[in-house]
């Protein structure tokens, strides 16, 4: 127990985490030096976390995109118009083109949610392969995210941009537990940082900063570091691992052949995860008739 003692004295001394002033220390709004003939919602500035976290209602729904997850994150946004899902959303755009875009809106999409730019650096606008670099600096400044919801008393909601919601999922979460958490596979062994709700608690703010602290070490993105911290920290945060069957990873979701539909227990999410690149994301989630997307009208 003594790691748990040296950091909570950590945590004393260190809870102004020096990435809390890169979101949230006021300063006047960055200008679209890129974009010098273009405007969002008639001028040059935009929209950063600090500007909507008084606004939210907990809990909130956050996820993060570049330009080439959008369509794959408007899908997941059907997805939630779909079930009449009624949560605050907030979507991290990780470069200025993500940012601009869904600024304008989504055509046929009639649900609300709050567009930020990140105030972290930017990311490149293409799609990122699992393990690529640019996929590591993603993923990583997640957690980031995750820390300062939780310090601004919002209970928080990840979803990867290449997941669908199929139904509810908040009424699967157990109050008694902090974090909840999707699993890779049927053990419980591989928890999956794509789909992750975190509670409100002060023993949170530790679990979150050892984790952010031990990211260097992690050279596949976030989970792998999540998974140990959490063995570590078994006795102060308590963590409820998801039905496999109701929120399917891409590689359990594929073990059966049954139409979703079909199957019960009926998904609540799927993960389109274990299937690498983009354009064979968007196919596994056309062949299971998940993709929600309407299709375009030729006018």
């Amino acid at each position: 127990m003594l790691f748990l003692l040296v950091d909570i004295l950590l945590m004393m001394f260190l809870r102004s985490d020096p990435t809390a002033e890169i979101i949230f220390q006021v300063r006047p709004k960055r200008h679209f030096l890129d974009f010098p003939s273009r405007s969002v919602n008639g001028n040059d500035s935009f929209m950063t976390l600090g500007d909507v976290f008084t606004s939210l209602e907990s809990p909130v729904i956050m996820t993060t995109v570049n330009h080439g997850f959008v369509d794959l994150l408007h899908n997941l946004l059907f997805s939630i118009q779909r079930i009449s899902l009624k949560k605050d959303i907030v979507i991290i755009c990780e470069d200025r083109s993500s940012y601009l875009e869904l600024s304008q809106g989504v055509k046929g999409l009639n649900i609300t949610y709050h567009a930020v730019l990140t105030l972290l650096d930017e990311s490149v606008e293409n799609a990122t392969n699992y393990g690529s670099k640019t996929y590591l600096s993603l993923v990583q400044k997640r957690v980031i995210y995750m820390k300062h919801f939780v310090r601004s008393k919002l209970d928080v909601l990840y979803i990867d941009a290449d997941i669908v919601l199929l139904g509810d999922p908040f009424p699967h979460f157990k109050e008694d537990y902090d974090i909840v958490i999707q699993s890779d596979d049927e053990w419980g062994l591989n928890l999956c940082t794509g789909f992750m709700f975190f509670r409100v608690k002060e023993r949170l703010h530790i679990f979150l900063d050892a984790w952010s602290r031990e990211l260097h070490s992690d050279k596949r993105g976030n989970q792998g570091t999540f998974n140990r911290v959490r063995r570590k920290y078994r006795r102060l945060v308590n963590i409820q691992v998801l039905p496999v069957k109701e929120f399917a990873s891409g590689k359990m979701f594929r073990v059966s052949s049954t139409p979703w539909r079909e199957r019960v227990p009926r998904p609540v999410e799927v993960h389109a995860n274990w299937v690498v690149g983009h354009a064979k994301k968007v196919d596994m989630l056309k062949e299971a008739d998940l993709w929600f997307v309407p299709p375009r009208d030729p006018n």
